[in-house]
């Protein structure tokens, strides 16, 4: 019972702190977004932002499920900051680092898609929306 409150807290944190990014992204505030993604990774997951960065796509699920030891929950908040991150690069018209984490994404959100129980039309939209980016 205390595990589960305890991820629902931190799933409401998390909520809280991805709509304040989507927030400053939506006023092209690029710079102070990336920064509280960074925050969010160090603080709330407990992983440096450089290091899910300089990972190649290839290693990233195996670094985060068998090295970090991150189960679905954790896995579904860094392809949302993953994702948002890449609208950031998108819009601020920055294609290499933009493909750089939306592939991460998106092998993320293809994993949570095959192994999680919850059903997510979400996970869709968003990888149609990462598809189109890296497709153009």
């Amino acid at each position: 019972m205390l595990r589960r409150d305890y991820i629902s807290r931190l799933i409401e944190e998390f909520a809280r702190f991805l709509a304040a990014v989507a927030g400053l992204r939506k006023e092209g505030n690029f710079e102070e977004a990336l920064k509280k993604i960074d925050e969010v990774y160090s603080g709330m997951i407990g992983l440096e932002a450089k290091v899910i960065r300089s990972v190649g796509s290839g290693q990233l699920l195996d670094l985060l499920q068998n090295d970090k030891k991150f189960d679905n929950n954790y896995l579904k908040m860094i392809a949302d900051l993953l994702y948002e991150e890449g609208q950031i690069y998108h819009e601020s018209g920055d294609p290499v680092s933009m493909r750089n984490v939306y592939e991460k994404a998106a092998i993320l959100i293809r994993h949570l898609m095959a192994t999680d129980s919850t059903f997510s039309f979400d996970w869709y939209e968003k990888l149609a929306t990462i598809d189109g980016a890296l497709n153009a």
